[in-house]
């Protein structure tokens, strides 16, 4: 573009100028008759020529608004990448596991890679790594890398031919078995993914391109079967009963635990399958005998509730310690060698070369903090030391006994000495054990999908496979519930709410962990299993807590920490790097992820000790107490008030006495344990006293001076030891909050508010100058309970309404009831559309507050952003949509969707109708989007033409069914498969971007993604 300047030369104007600008300024403006003066029409050419150059204004004028349009939306997508790469160096930052950071220079190089070549954002889970940043290294080596590969080559790194499965997964845990049950796949293909073979083309194969049917066939029945067991409902239990466990023998010899798993009894005592958290409390409630013997099943870790189900921490303990006996775990010898290993950092900690307290205090910290700095390996050596004669490590309180093939008979056998054998039929049974000194014995035999056990050679039960991976739905949690619906509960400004306050083996409570609530919002401490179910249960939504602290990985303590990661929004988890690597290693082995995969899924925040993490105007100082694992204790400080919690620790001045005078403490350190950590005076001393020597005795706190021992509260114990401490002992519940006055702060209102604009998906990707708009568009409403807050068809102002506190259910036209709770929002069907008329019934629950903001006022925030109005829009349409809902509804991962989560899935949702015959994916061409099966009815025209293929693996996809490639389409590869049309009817598509989109905020929904063709 060119234009003549005032001096009369003719220049071209800059990038930054528009067209519309230039053309103003080269443009002459004819001056406008004077009113009541009569104009004369030109002549007949001069007309001809005016048309003309109010045509090429005209044009002007269009192709000015077209390019303001289109520099509109580069803007809208520029902040939306801003968004995203701060949030990604933010998670950089803070990635110190494995000895190094990657917040360096790659920071560019990342975002630009996180652009397709049209512009499209591109998901975190696809940036490749640079060979030399992917170097596995032995466990007992370095600690494992931060390489950042690809998420396929991230998943696992190489391949066994034999098997399958994986020699060793990205981050060096090579330690790590191959996985189990995989099936062998072609040549130049890697398997990656929990325990099931999936075939991903490795970058050095010859054939690298995409996967072939009959490893696509792999990936759909591995999504149909985790759909499938899960989780066990009423229906899956009477089906159990009228099936596999249909005889009276059986019935009578298999019992379904509360928490998952089941046990099966025989003359020789129980033999249990399956291991949840805290599973010895189901034994101890019932009053049955905890098992000595568990098996292994072939999934060990739940996708659903994000839940270990072969956690057998607990059961060796009391088997040991209370018992005097050791546990015997049956399984596939790659299980029990992971199990092993997770088992083998439990009981003797980390490597001497994976702590690394000297770098984790600030070199700001006091010199006398940094003398203070504890040796962990010297004091988690001091717990190991035998004691009444007894070694503490695995082999001492573990049994692991491997199935083995008989290649003569293709059983998978084992003989093992005294009561147990796995896999011998009777015959043979009989004769292995006819040297053995014994009075019976039990057998297991693997029959692929189902255990037979036997007893003295005598059959007695069956049992399906998939109940050892299974739990109930909704999960079995202690944690008191305080009310059938939505209760009105105001977080404090400064306090504490107790989810459970007992040891891993009080039966009848929950383990310790609590909330921290600090202004309104709070964050996780060690929360017990199924937490996050007991806070969406009570109404809590989870945008209010977004952070964890990690004190330990006991799994009284962590269990509910993964499931914390997996429940709907990217988390931020707070604790030191030793812990942290310690986690990641623990649950890379647990769940079959690899440790890189594993840290994407939320933000790590490094503590360094004695340097205060700022949170919501207060902050929070760590400091390592004396434990048999790295652990960390706190003290939070709000407006002049403080909390400490001492964490799992041993303060006993008489141990610590001995310990330095041994040289495992230094003076320093055991004068900070006596004054510093966590005995000192504060507003509340949340104090644990567990059973010693592992933990704090009660005559310890009882010495204390007066000024502390008043502030006392104890957690981590049975309310039977409590009874006669002295001390009172926090109860859990909602109810019982513990509140602590603190002065509100400058600004409270306006900081609430912005803190509620960046937890929903319409304003978080505001800048500072679009935030202010908001606040002065917003305005503050109370509604009582009961109250109708608008009703479906009648007229009424368009609001955006935005749930500040309290409950609303929000009833649409089609008849889909949600209970929409902090930070929700509805009414944008109102603002979009004009006919004046809501679309739903709106009412308040409990006493609500809510924050409104008119049609118009949307429209002016919106109208910078047509990305964000466009999705607002479809959201719109489908927000009383049925077949929309009906298909939300029928997917397993989707169902468990908050309503926050619900509206960004529907708002990514592009519906489509199709007429059967029609091609929804077509074979070669490049897979761009994933499809949720409405009223439709789908299936893939050639899979009846792979090799094994079941009349099951034939079934169509119905209502439910997300068809996805995650591989695929990050890799920009084309489909192998042509995807049709059963039966006419809807389906709705959901783009590449806007998927990964989704699944950075959401990563549980990616989990069940990420090695599976369709989720079911």
């Amino acid at each position: 573009m060119r234009f003549t300047s005032r001096k009369g030369k003719t220049r071209t104007a800059p990038p930054h100028v528009s067209s519309r600008e230039a053309s103003l300024e080269t443009s002459t403006v004819a001056p406008l008759p004077s009113k009541g003066i009569a104009s004369t029409p030109p002549p007949k050419g001069e007309a001809r020529s005016s048309s003309t150059a109010e045509k090429a204004r005209e044009a002007r004028t269009s192709g000015a608004a077209a390019d303001k349009a289109a520099l509109i939306e580069k803007l809208e997508k520029l902040q939306e990448e801003a968004a995203s790469i701060r949030q990604r160096l933010d998670r950089q930052h803070n990635l110190e596991l494995g000895g190094s950071t990657t917040s360096s220079p790659r920071g560019e190089e990342e975002a630009a890679s996180n652009r397709s070549s049209n512009g499209e954002r591109r998901s975190f889970f696809s940036q490749p790594a640079r060979a030399e940043e992917r170097s596995p290294v032995d466990r007992r080596g370095k600690a494992w890398g931060s390489g950042s590969g690809s998420l396929f080559e991230r998943l696992g790194k190489e391949r066994s031919a034999s098997a399958g499965g994986l020699s060793g997964l990205s981050g060096g845990l090579r330690r790590m078995a191959p996985l189990r049950n995989v099936a062998a796949v072609s040549s130049g293909w890697m398997s990656f993914g929990p325990r099931l073979s999936t075939a991903v083309p490795s970058r050095t194969s010859a054939n690298a391109a995409a996967p072939v049917q009959q490893d696509l066939l792999a990936m759909l029945r591995r999504g149909r079967k985790r759909a499938q067991y899960s989780s066990r409902g009423p229906a899956e239990e009477a089906a159990l009963y009228d099936g596999p466990l249909r005889s009276a023998r059986t019935r009578s010899a298999i019992r379904l635990l509360p928490r998952g798993g089941a046990v099966c009894e025989t003359r020789h005592g129980p033999i249990q399958f399956g291991a949840p958290p805290e599973t010895i409390k189901d034994a101890m409630q019932l009053g049955a005998e905890v098992p000595r013997i568990f098996v292994v099943g072939k999934e060990r870790f739940n996708l659903r509730f994000g839940t270990n189900m072969a956690d057998f921490e607990f059961p060796g303990f009391y088997n040991f310690f209370l018992k005097g006996s050791q546990t015997t775990v049956v399984g596939s010898a790659e299980a029990l060698e992971e199990i092993r290993q997770v088992m083998h950092e439990t009981l003797e900690g980390p490597a001497p070369d994976q702590y690394f307290q000297d770098e984790e205090y600030s070199p700001f910290c006091d010199p006398a903090i940094y003398a203070a700095r504890p040796d962990l390996h010297k004091e988690i050596c001091f717990f190991k030391e035998p004691r009444n004669g007894r070694r503490i490590a695995v082999e001492t309180l573990f049994a692991l006994e491997p199935f083995q093939e008989r290649p003569e008979e293709g059983d998978k056998v084992i003989p093992l000495r005294h009561k147990i054998a796995c896999g011998l039929e009777p015959e043979a049974l009989a004769a292995a054990f006819k040297f053995e000194e014994t009075k019976g014995w039990v057998a297991i035999v693997d029959r692929g999908d189902w255990y037979d056990v036997l007893a003295d050679g005598e059959v007695v039960a069956s049992v399906p496979d998939w109940l050892a991976s299974a739990m109930p739905d909704p999960p079995y949690v202690l944690m008191p519930t305080v009310s059938v619906g939505p209760p009105a509960f105001e977080a404090p400004e400064f306090g504490i709410t107790v989810l459970g306050a007992a040891d891993g083996f009080a039966k009848s409570e929950a383990t310790a962990g609590f909330i921290l609530w600090m202004r309104g919002r709070g964050v996780l401490v060690d929360p017990p299993a199924h937490s996050a179910h007991f806070l969406r249960l009570n109404g809590i939504s989870s945008r209010r807590i977004t952070h964890v602290i990690l004190t330990h990985t006991h799994s009284d303590h962590d269990a509910g920490t993964f499931q914390k990661i997996l429940i709907e929004q990217r988390v931020t988890v707070l604790t030191t790097r030793t812990i942290m690597a310690a986690f990641v290693r623990k649950y890379a082995l647990v769940s079959g992820m690899s440790p890189d995969f594993l840290q994407r899924l939320f933000s790590f925040h490094s503590v360094k000790i004695g340097e205060p993490v700022h949170f919501q105007g207060g902050s929070i100082k760590f400091f390592y107490s004396l434990h048999i694992l790295p652990c960390i204790g706190f003290r939070a400080e709000l407006a002049g008030r403080s909390i400490v919690y001492s964490a799992d620790t041993c303060f006993n001045p008489q141990v610590l006495d001995q310990l330095e005078e041994r040289g495992i403490l230094s003076a320093e350190r055991k004068a900070s344990l006596c004054s510093d950590c966590s005995v000192q005076p504060a507003d509340l001393l949340l104090h644990e006293a567990g059973v010693p020597p592992t933990h704090t005795p009660i005559s310890a706190l009882a010495a204390l001076p007066e000024s502390i021992r008043r502030n006392v509260r104890l957690i981590h114990m049975s309310d039977e030891r409590a009874a006669g401490s002295g001390f009172a002992k926090v109860r859990p519940g909602l109810e019982h909050t513990i509140c602590i006055d603190a002065e509100p702060p400058r600004h409270a209102e306006a900081k609430q508010i912005l803190q509620i604009l960046q937890a929903t998906d319409l304003f978080r990707s505001f800048d500072v100058a679009s935030a202010c708009d908001v606040l002065a568009c917003i305005v503050p409403r109370s509604y009582t309970a009961g109250a109708i807050i608008c009703r479906a068809g009648e007229a009424g102002p368009a609001l955006l309404r935005i749930v500040r506190s309290g409950a609303v259910q929000y009833a649409g036209i089609s008849g889909a009831t949600r209970t929409l709770g902090y930070c929700d929002y509805f009414g944008e069907g109102e603002v979009m559309l004009t006919d004046g008329r809501h679309r739903a019934t709106a009412t308040a629950m409990t006493d609500v507050e809510m924050l409104e903001i008119e049609r118009g006022d949307v429209q002016y925030l919106l109208r910078r952003r047509p990305q964000l109005l466009h999705r607002i829009q479809q959201r719109a349409q489908l927000l009383d949509h049925a077949p929309s809902w009906a298909a939300i509804g029928a997917n397993s991962v989707f169902a468990s969707f908050s309503m926050s989560q619900v509206t960004q899935l529907q708002s990514v949702m592009r519906e489509e109708t199709v007429r059967c015959g029609d091609v929804v994916w077509k074979k070669g061409k490049e897979v761009c989007d994933s499809v949720l099966v409405g009223d439709a009815e789908l299936a893939f025209r050639e899979l009846p033409d792979a090799s094994g293929v079941s009349d099951e693996d034939l079934e169509p996809f119905r209502a439910g069914a997300l068809l996805v490639n995650v591989y695929a389409l990050e890799q920009r590869l084309p489909h192998e498969m042509t995807l049709t049309a059963v039966t006419a009817g809807t389906i709705f598509r959901i783009a590449s971007a806007d998927l990964f989109e989704l699944l950075d905020h959401n990563p549980g929904a990616f989990i069940w993604m990420r090695d599976a063709l369709v989720v079911c």
